[in-house]
């Protein structure tokens, strides 16, 4: 184990000054979100560290409705056998170039940005290390618990009228087929049920999310800031026999969108390359007035998070006697570990996850209360040196 008395802490106040840097909305596909990634590029320049930067669309709550709707709408006009408005539209939007490129509600754009620091020794299948921790932020109308039980009825909302779409589908089949006959009034009763529920749900998404001044310190300025100065540190000094992948993903806040596409289009790689049965991830989501760790989640049977990396980062923590608070979930909180644990399930490794979050600081999160005050200096160096030390302890025993 290394001694505390050769790894020199840090204590400089530059994680604190990341934050307040960031201090502004970095709304996944806004240009804050754009300014918030340049933000990092240019620090990642200024200590000579070569970053890259992918991008990539998703889509977001508004396009899945408004595309359902379109279902509907389409599934109505086949119920009545309008068959000729279809192929007119059809005609219409494909006569023109301009006019095929047309979308009512177009994907989204987001970006992640990440660096790879080599071992100094390069092995084959060697560990890695990916560290993560979104960048960008979003701005809610609502307390958070709040959010959490609307978006559940957003959900309920939207898996109901994928039922009803495929219900439609069926309908439309047997009474095309004359197998059962459907009266006109039942028809319309429940396609404009449907679509008008549809629409009903709009208001949901909007209510919640609305471009509001949010700055997202806690969530996740926070991990941004710790990232920084660990890139910075592993640069100067790299790890022996681990190689360190530091990830910034972009639209975490919609959908853990961007650690997704990373890891569809790198995993396959990284597997083929690394020893992913001795490799994990470190993701940290929300560094506020104090420093937490998820360890076990479950209703009954508690299931852990890993099996013994936590115990690494413990001992780390009490060498450097840096207060840190080991927390259950009954459920989970959803951020880019998840991803992580995914995509090591379908290559069947061993690929084990550390998850920093400080799980009641959520009062606080996607609101205006989410200042840089409620980051304590102390508390980021603290996380930072926790995991600077866990790493260097892990690539000993390579």
């Amino acid at each position: 184990m290394i001694s505390i008395l050769n790894l020199q802490l840090y204590k400089e106040p530059s994680t604190i000054e990341h934050v307040n840097s960031l201090a502004f909305n970095r709304t996944a596909s806004s240009t804050g979100e754009t300014e918030a990634l340049n933000y990092i590029g240019n620090v990642l320049n200024e200590n000579n560290i070569k970053s890259e930067v992918e991008h990539f669309n998703w889509t977001g709550p508004m396009r899945i409705l408004m595309r359902t709707s379109y279902v509907l709408v389409l599934i109505y006009l086949l119920l009545f056998r309008m068959f000729l408005i279809i192929i007119a539209y059809f005609i219409l939007k494909n006569m023109f170039e301009r006019s095929r490129k047309i979308s009512f509600v177009n994907k989204e754009e987001s970006k992640n940005i990440f660096t790879l620091i080599s071992a100094r020794e390069m092995v084959e299948k060697r560990p890695l290390v990916i560290i993560s921790a979104h960048y960008d932020s979003i701005s809610a109308n609502m307390p958070y618990k709040f959010q959490v039980l609307i978006f559940f009825i957003y959900r309920l909302i939207v898996f109901f009228y994928a039922v009803v779409a495929v219900v439609f589908s069926v309908i439309f089949l047997l009474d095309y087929f004359n197998i059962i006959s459907l009266s006109n009034f039942f028809i319309i009763l429940i396609t404009f049920t449907s679509i008008g529920g549809v629409f009903l749900s709009i208001p949901i998404v909007y209510l919640v999310f609305i471009d509001r001044p949010s700055t997202g310190s806690i969530d996740n300025a926070s991990g941004v800031a710790i990232l920084l100065e660990l890139a910075k540190i592993f640069n100067k000094n790299p790890l022996e026999k681990t190689d360190v992948l530091i990830l910034w993903p972009g639209a975490e806040e919609w959908g853990l969108k961007g650690s997704r596409k990373f890891c569809k289009m790198h995993f396959k790689n990284l597997n083929e390359k690394y020893d992913l049965d001795k490799s994990f991830n470190i993701n940290i989501d929300m560094v506020g007035t104090y420093i937490g760790l998820s360890n076990k989640s479950g209703f009954i049977i508690k299931k852990k998070l890993n099996r013994n990396l936590n115990d690494v980062f413990e001992e780390s923590a009490k060498q450097l006697n840096v207060p840190l608070e080991i927390f259950n979930k009954v459920i989970r909180p959803k951020s880019d570990y998840k991803s992580f644990m995914k995509y090591a399930k379908k290559v069947k490794s061993k690929f084990q996850i550390c998850y920093f979050h400080s799980s009641r600081d959520s009062k606080y999160i996607h609101s205006t209360s989410d200042t840089p005050e409620n980051c304590s200096l102390e508390n980021l160096n603290g996380c930072l040196n926790i995991c600077h030390h866990a790493l260097r302890t892990i690539d000993l025993k390579v």
